[in-house]
C-alpha cells in the first residue's frame, strides 16, 4: 500500500501544491511549468496566469539596490547553465505593485542521462514587518487605508520613543519618507487616484523593514519609521535600501504603470533633541519624481536619482 503511494505522480503534485513555501518549474527555455499555491500566495499570480509564460516575464526581481537580476548573472542562468544550486535574497515584484523580500534557492532537475533539462525554484518571504495580536492592532489605530498604525499612533510611539532617551546613551534611527507627486496625480485623475499608491508603499515598506522596526503614516503622503539602531551607518543603509526599493514598486492606474516616487530622510535622535526640531530639520537624502514604469529602465534609475 505504501509503495503504491510514494509512485503515484497525482499524490506528489498534490504534496507539491500544498507546501507552505512557493514552488516553481522552469524548462531549458525558462518557460514555467508549475506555479504551487505558496508561489500564488507569496506573488498574487495565479497559475493560469503564468503557466506557459517565460520567467522574467512573471517574476520580475531585484536586489536591495533595486538592480534586477539579468543576463548569466540571473540565479536560475547558472543553475541551468552550470548545474550549481544557488541561495540568494531577492525583492520579488508582487502582483499588486509592492515589493517583497524573499530568499530563493534554485536547484537543477536531471535526467538520468546527466542532461540538466529545467530547475527547480523554492522561495519564501524572508522578513518583513509582523503585526502581532499584542501590536498596534488592538488598540484599534490602524489607517483604514494602508493598514499600518495611524498618525495619532505613530505620535504616541515617537513620544515614548523620545521619553525613553532621557537618562540613556542609546538614540534610535528615525525616516521620514514622503510619497511625490501625489497631489497633482489627484488633481488630474481624481482622489481616490492615489489611494494605490498610498497602500503599495506602505506594503513595501511594511515587508522591507525588520519585525523590530516601526512603521506608521504621518502627515499626507507620508510615513515614518522608527528604528531601534542608533548607529547612522545602518539607518542610513537601510533609507538607501528602502528608497531603491519603493523606487522599483509601481502602480497600474487605467493600463499605465506609474513608478511609486519618494524622498526618504533619515536622522538619529540622542539625548537633548527636540521633535519638532528633529523632524522640521530632517532633509531628504533621496528624492525621485513621479514616472510611468514603462518609461523607466536600468539606464534611466541614475538619471532618476538625485541627492
Amino acid at each position: 500500500m505504501y509503495s503504491n503511494l510514494l509512485e503515484d505522480p497525482k499524490l506528489f503534485r498534490h504534496v507539491l501544491e500544498d507546501l507552505p513555501v512557493g514552488i516553481y518549474f522552469v524548462d531549458r527555455e525558462r518557460r514555467i511549468r508549475f506555479w504551487n499555491r505558496g508561489a500564488e500566495h507569496l506573488t498574487g499570480y495565479l497559475s493560469h496566469e503564468v503557466v506557459g509564460h517565460v520567467l522574467e516575464a512573471v517574476v520580475q526581481a531585484c536586489d536591495r539596490q533595486g538592480e534586477r537580476f539579468s543576463g548569466e548573472e540571473r540565479p536560475v542562468t547558472v543553475t541551468l547553465n552550470e548545474r550549481r544550486p544557488q541561495l540568494v535574497t531577492a525583492f520579488f515584484l508582487h502582483k499588486s505593485g509592492h515589493r517583497v523580500p524573499m530568499s530563493v534557492r534554485t536547484l537543477p532537475i536531471v535526467e538520468r542521462s546527466g542532461a540538466v533539462v529545467g530547475a527547480t525554484v523554492l522561495f519564501e518571504e524572508t522578513f518583513g514587518y509582523q503585526q502581532g495580536a499584542s501590536g498596534p492592532a488592538m488598540y484599534g489605530c490602524l489607517d483604514a487605508v494602508t493598514g499600518i498604525p495611524s498618525q495619532r499612533l505613530t505620535q504616541a510611539v515617537l513620544n515614548e520613543c523620545m521619553a525613553g532617551l532621557e537618562g540613556s546613551n542609546v538614540g534610535f534611527g528615525l525616516l521620514r519618507i514622503r510619497l511625490l507627486g501625489l497631489n497633482e496625480f489627484s488633481a488630474k485623475h481624481g482622489p481616490q487616484s492615489v489611494l494605490p499608491f498610498l497602500r503599495t508603499a506602505a506594503h513595501t515598506l511594511r515587508h522591507s523593514l525588520d519585525a523590530e522596526n516601526f512603521l506608521g503614516c504621518w502627515g499626507e503622503n507620508e510615513f515614518l519609521a522608527v528604528l531601534p539602531s542608533a548607529s547612522p551607518v545602518s539607518v542610513a543603509t537601510i533609507s538607501d535600501t528602502l528608497w531603491h526599493l519603493l523606487s522599483h514598486s509601481e502602480v497600474l492606474w487605467w493600463g499605465d504603470h506609474f513608478l511609486v516616487e519618494s524622498e526618504v530622510a533619515h536622522t538619529v535622535v540622542t539625548t537633548g533633541d527636540k521633535l519638532e526640531s528633529v523632524l522640521r530639520e530632517m532633509k531628504p537624502s533621496h528624492s525621485s519624481g513621479i514616472a510611468k514604469a514603462a518609461t523607466a529602465s536600468a539606464g534611466s534609475n541614475a538619471e532618476r536619482r538625485r541627492g
